[in-house]
């Protein structure tokens, strides 16, 4: 059964070096104790990216298809953004170039500058092949439901594409806990129920958002939220949305990252059903057995062939335009 997995990184080695020049304090060089060098970011190691390296990881673990993305190209936009989200579009589409079965690529956008958004947009679906395109929780602190995104949202709602929410640290985070572990997924429930309740959904049919990690926390609050929304007086000075909110996150997908737990996953499934459900690991720290441990737990799950099909492949091929 073909795999595709939709939630892997990339970090390009010009990219980190460019990043290390230009925000000496976001990103650091160490070397390991086998000689060879990696990058922190956020407190977390950044292996330099390696397209021969990778194909063979997936090979070994089954995997057939990975579609990249580098978040950290979010976590500082200025100035230097358009220059940023160019070397990494450009270095993501030479590993898809050659090896075009095994990579797809996500495109990066410089958020700060809505002209050069557009422009980089068109350049990274249109000419070099990305097949969606990557966004964060927030963007340099910014929620995507602000009207600055608007015109992205109508260019992405305008071509149909696949738009993937990778969490980022709160903007307020401030805690002695890794981000990774709490502050992600508690981000990403926040920035999709703004998404949801905002209308945004409703007035764009054709987008296809994926959240990342089974959606954060937003499957098992979901009924929170309804209770909520039915109770008169409850919202306050605060704005209601204009639907019972589970009816309008059923539009979201989800994928299976770091979600190797039967509840978390039937809270999903609850919520969006499996057709919107893609698989994906977050594999990128080496060493790690992510690929191979939800392969296993969603073998394992009381699921069909023709189910577990949706997951690994059919969902992604169909909002990704891809030949299943």
């Amino acid at each position: 059964m073909r795999k595709i997995d939709f939630h892997c990184h990339a970090f390009p080695a010009e990219f980190l070096q460019v990043m290390h020049q230009i925000y000496p304090d976001a990103i650091e060089l160490r070397e390991g104790v086998d000689g060879r060098n990696y990058w922190i970011w956020a407190n977390t190691p950044l292996p330099v990216w390696d397209a021969e390296v990778r194909a063979k990881q997936i090979d070994q673990a089954g995997i057939d298809t990975e579609i990249l993305s580098n978040p950290p190209v979010y976590s500082r936009v200025d100035e230097h953004a358009p220059e940023l989200c160019r070397l990494v579009n450009d270095a993501l589409a030479a590993s898809c170039r050659r090896y075009p079965e095994r990579f797809k690529a996500l495109a990066h956008l410089p958020f700060n500058d809505t002209a050069a958004m557009l422009r980089e947009m068109s350049r990274a679906l249109d000419e070099l092949g990305c097949v969606g395109v990557l966004i964060t929780s927030n963007i340099a602190g910014r929620y995507l439901n602000e009207p600055e995104f608007l015109p992205f949202w109508e260019e992405a709602n305008r071509r149909g594409i696949a738009v993937f929410m990778h969490p980022a640290n709160s903007p307020s985070y401030r805690d002695d806990q890794p981000p990774t572990l709490l502050s992600f997924p508690f981000d990403t429930t926040l920035s999709a129920w703004k998404l949801a309740s905002c209308g945004l959904l409703e007035n764009f049919r054709n987008l296809n958002v994926v959240l990342a990690h089974l959606g954060g926390t937003l499957p098992y609050l979901a009924a929170r939220v309804d209770l909520a929304f039915d109770s008169p007086g409850f919202y306050g000075s605060y704005p209601r949305p204009n639907r019972r909110p589970s009816e309008t996150m059923r539009r979201f997908y989800v994928d299976t990252a770091l979600g190797c737990n039967r509840s978390a996953f039937e809270c999903a499934r609850k919520l969006v059903g499996l057709e919107h459900i893609v698989f994906g690991t977050d594999y990128f720290i080496e060493g790690t057995n992510f690929m191979e441990r939800t392969i296993q737990f969603i073998n394992e799950m009381d699921l069909r062939s023709d189910e577990r099909h949706l997951i690994y492949c059919e969902n992604a091929c169909r909002i990704l335009n891809l030949n299943s």
